[in-house]
């Protein structure tokens, strides 16, 4: 096999080769942006050929959905460690969506699966959103399996459709601007409103004090 030409320093497998291709694509976005982006563009900047990049990617929308895809996966790793942070579900919950918008937002990569300017004009933008809510679907079964085990969560809810419920809170708040702007209280107090008891058990009643002579009786 023909060895590639990568510059003074050649990856050593096909899993090297491509994790180098997203690196040279990642800067190659901070450099023209995601959709000004070329396969020359990724090409040059890794030192390698067209034909070097097709061999391990279909194309420009298959290297765009590589980077947002590790993006987000770099993403739900801290957003792991903020939910594991929180003292019970209702807390997580409304935490992990604010925490998740206001991230999204402030990630240019990230941010493009929702811009509206976006749609239509690479498949690898719908492609992404439909593989990152799989991703994140499955990352946040585990959370709300341990919140069943313990009570917190609602009964007779099936998990992947809490989860699901729970990123369609997310896509609405990253997608639909209006019609009011909430400071971030008044979101948290939105979402605790509205999201927390459609998902979280509501807490046991404290039993009722018993006065003198019924602690005698018994």
């Amino acid at each position: 096999m023909t060895k590639l030409r990568w510059g003074a320093d050649a990856p050593n497998d096909s899993s090297a080769a491509r994790e180098r291709l997203i690196d040279a694509a990642e800067a190659c976005f901070h450099r023209y942006g995601v959709l000004k982006t070329t396969v020359e563009d990724v090409a040059a900047t890794a030192k390698v050929s067209r034909a070097t990049v097709y061999r391990y990617f279909d194309g420009r929308d298959a290297i765009i959905l590589a980077v947002l895809l590790r993006e987000g996966g770099r993403f739900l790793d801290r957003l792991r460690d903020r939910l594991a942070a929180q003292p019970d579900l209702e807390t997580a919950l409304v935490t992990g969506v604010l925490y998740t918008v206001k991230a999204v937002r402030a990630d240019e990569n990230l941010a493009l699966l929702f811009a509206p300017e976006a749609a239509g004009v690479t498949g690898s933008v719908a492609g992404a959103s439909e593989a990152l809510f799989a991703l994140t679907a499955e990352f946040l079964k585990p959370f709300l399996e341990a919140a069943q085990g313990s009570g917190q969560l609602r009964g007779g809810i099936d998990l992947e459709e809490a989860a699901e419920w729970t990123l369609r809170t997310i896509l609405s708040l990253l997608t639909v601007a209006g019609p009011r702007q909430r400071s971030e209280t008044d979101q948290y107090r939105y979402l605790q409103a509205f999201l927390v008891p459609s998902l979280v058990a509501d807490p046991s009643p404290p039993e009722p004090r018993r006065t003198a002579r019924q602690r005698k009786r018994a």
